[in-house]
């Protein structure tokens, strides 16, 4: 009797899938044109030649004392950014406790690299598969790297390498920008 009931299970699953793969053939068929090799799909990310280097490597100096605050602004670049364009948030914090990176309120998204080695594709790859969510910040530590995109019109791209953290409230930061094709 379990016998019977599996087999008339699995029949119907049988059938049912056959019915799906007819239509999903039959939807593609029609609603596809031919390819056009000659232009990029509008679902395929540009390749990475298509991001335009807008600054490399420009150093950034924070120095701010105990419990203190600066923004940054990564479409410039800029230190000591108004709050409301900054796509960072350092915070300075007292005794042993590091320093802190977080995303501003010019920031479309962000996402924390081990090291400063990627591309402008591999940024926005990490931005979208390993974001920093909400309240997320990041240890200030040499060596460390950001991905930032900017909520900016036209957006732009950052990487941002921690180069070297002094005493307490310094920090060397280096920027790479990249323009973002519409």
């Amino acid at each position: 009797m379990i016998s019977l009931l599996a087999l008339l299970i699995s029949a119907a699953a049988g059938y049912y899938s056959w019915r799906a793969a007819g239509m999903a053939a039959m939807h593609s068929s029609m609603s596809v044109p031919a390819a056009d090799h000659t232009t990029p799909s509008a679902e395929r990310p540009p390749e990475p030649e298509e991001y335009p280097v807008a600054y490399a490597k420009e150093p950034l100096r924070v120095q701010v004392g105990c419990s203190a605050v600066m923004f940054l602004d990564l479409d410039e670049p800029r230190a000591d950014a108004r709050e409301q364009v900054a796509d960072l948030r350092y915070d300075s914090r007292c005794g042993d406790e590091p320093p802190r990176l977080s995303l501003g309120a010019g920031a479309a998204g962000g996402s924390q690299r081990s090291n400063a080695d990627a591309d402008a594709a591999g940024c926005l790859r990490g931005i979208r598969t390993s974001p920093l969510g909400p309240g997320a910040d990041v240890e200030v530590e040499k060596g460390t790297a950001l991905c930032v995109l900017t909520a900016g019109v036209p957006p732009v791209l950052a990487l941002v390498e921690i180069i070297d953290v002094g005493g307490t409230g310094t920090a060397g930061l280096r920027a790479t920008s990249w323009k973002v094709p519409d």
